[in-house]
């Protein structure tokens, strides 16, 4: 295979993970970026270092904040899978057989559709099979020993690409020294640094997938295939008709296997919070329009759009889902509290703003922070009047790449009522927030939307909210009653 048609089928790779992110999954990088806060500061940097894979880690994560502006994210996403693809085929070092390159970042890019894969397992792969490419031109069992006692704290359990890379090579009983010094950097670790991991998560990374109990059978398949390298001087030189079927086969397996695993009800879910993120009410509209929200979640989303674009005469016109499907009550996790909090900030309800993204931040699986949700807690301190705590907010986040110049605007507004009263943002909500203590209670939301209109004439949006959650919670008991009536018929 010539260097010319090397280069092509390698643009023509990373063309291809771009169309994938930018068409099927145009918000899934966003979310990653939301769920972490890359901090350029040397705490940040050892609290990465101090557990395996922390190096990978912290390079995945310093990528991963570019998604901020979609396509910048997604551009640079492309690059590493084209990084991985040609450290492969360093690994390989065989030219007739450049199209097994593309298997294992193939599979990853499949693998990759599931919103819970972090990117540091691509950068780790990447590093371990860089290492394979270097021991291919300089072996030496005693530098690939210690490579992989430091490749183990540095990128994690990926590191036995090469460990197993290196005696597959050499066939010798010295190389298995290799493998061994691997398994002893996995023991020591469990039992000095890593005792508060069980075992299942130390082999398998702590990084590389956000349910860190779990591993995924994709993951030991990527695993495997980046691999191939290992085994590529035993094959004999093949015809170019056979890289041409293999070329083909690689593609089309692709293409299929990310179709078979497009999860449409997560990527629609994902899609809608994004759009409320950056306030793009057109968009979820078109979206709802387009794909009916199948999930309350999404409903939420659907609503507030379709107050904040003028069209709240339309709510029959899209499936709800009670009063559920307006304001989602408290839970848990790293996304059900997300477009209720924005419903709260906006009806002047900044306490239960507040608590519902402290709730969305805490609950994030492997315990990041979060620059959206600490950029939001830091809003409803700044009106609370609690100007300490928000003062803590900023300068974490002025510690970052993209929330810096936020964070350094808004101090003008700490212990400072005057220029709070100048933004036409703060001033309003500020307005029409309650004035009042009272206990929040859930299943009473239509007397607290009441009160709010009520202390505020000017809230129309706590009147609509309140129009719309009584006109739904009626449909709901009529539907119980229809549903208990035709029981006891039967």
């Amino acid at each position: 295979m010539s260097k010319t048609f090397q280069y092509i089928s390698s643009v023509i790779f990373g063309i291809a993970v771009f169309l994938f992110w930018y068409l099927l999954y145009p918000h899934a990088l966003g979310f990653q970026e939301q769920n972490q806060l890359f901090l350029f500061t040397w705490d940040f940097f050892v609290e990465r270092m101090s557990v395996s894979g922390g190096l990978a880690d912290y390079i995945a994560e310093f990528f991963t904040q570019f998604s901020y502006i979609p396509v910048l994210g997604e551009v640079l996403t492309a690059l590493l899978f084209v990084a991985f693809q040609l450290s492969v085929a360093l690994a390989v070092g065989r030219k007739e057989w450049y199209v097994l390159s593309f298997v294992a970042p193939m599979l990853l890019l499949v693998y990759m559709c599931d919103i819970y894969v972090m990117l540091s397992f691509l950068v780790a792969l990447t590093v371990a099979v860089l290492l394979c490419a270097l021991y291919r031109r300089r072996p030496g069992i005693i530098w690939a020993g210690i490579a992989t006692v430091l490749g183990y704290w540095l990128i994690g359990p990926a590191i036995f690409v090469f460990a197993i890379y290196v005696p597959v090579r050499e066939r010798n009983c010295k190389s298995l020294l290799v493998t061994l010094a691997a398994a002893l950097a996995v023991a020591v670790s469990k039992f000095t640094y890593l005792q508060q991991y069980p075992w299942k998560t130390v082999i398998s990374g702590i990084n590389y997938y956000r349910m860190a109990l779990t591993v995924p059978a994709m993951q030991i398949a990527v695993t495997a295939a980046a691999l191939i390298p290992a085994f590529t001087d035993y094959l004999s030189k093949p015809k170019t008709m056979t890289n041409v079927v293999l070329g083909l086969l690689i593609a089309a397996g692709g293409v299929l296997d990310c179709s078979l695993s497009y999860k449409k009800d997560v990527v629609e879910l994902i899609a809608y919070d994004q759009l409320v993120r950056h306030e793009d009410w057109d968009g979820v509209l078109k979206r709802a329009e387009k794909y009916q929200p199948e999930s309350e979640l999404g409903s939420v989303s659907v609503n507030l759009a379709l107050f904040m674009s003028g069209r709240g005469n339309e709510l029959p016109q899209f499936k709800q889902f009670g009063t559920r499907g307006l304001i989602l009550p408290n839970i848990r996790d790293f996304i059900s509290n997300a477009s209720s909090s924005e419903v709260f900030w906006r009806l002047g309800m900044i306490n239960e703003s507040l608590r519902y993204a402290f709730d969305t931040q805490e609950s994030l699986i492997n315990n990041r922070k979060s620059g959206r949700w600490m950029s939001r807690m830091a809003e409803c301190q700044i009106l609370n009047g609690r100007y300490d705590v928000a003062e803590k907010y900023l300068d974490i986040l002025s510690h970052s790449l993209f929330y810096r110049r936020w964070a350094e605007n808004e101090r003008q507004y700490l212990r400072n009522d005057a220029a709070i009263a100048s933004n036409p943002i703060y001033a309003y909500l500020r307005s029409v927030r309650n004035q009042s203590d009272f206990l929040y209670y859930y299943p009473e939301m239509d007397k607290m939307l009441a009160i709010l209109y009520h202390q505020n004439r000017n809230n129309v949006m706590a009147a609509w909210y309140y129009q719309a959650w009584t006109a739904l919670k009626k449909n709901e008991a009529d539907d119980e009653e229809t549903y208990t009536g035709n029981a006891h018929g039967n």
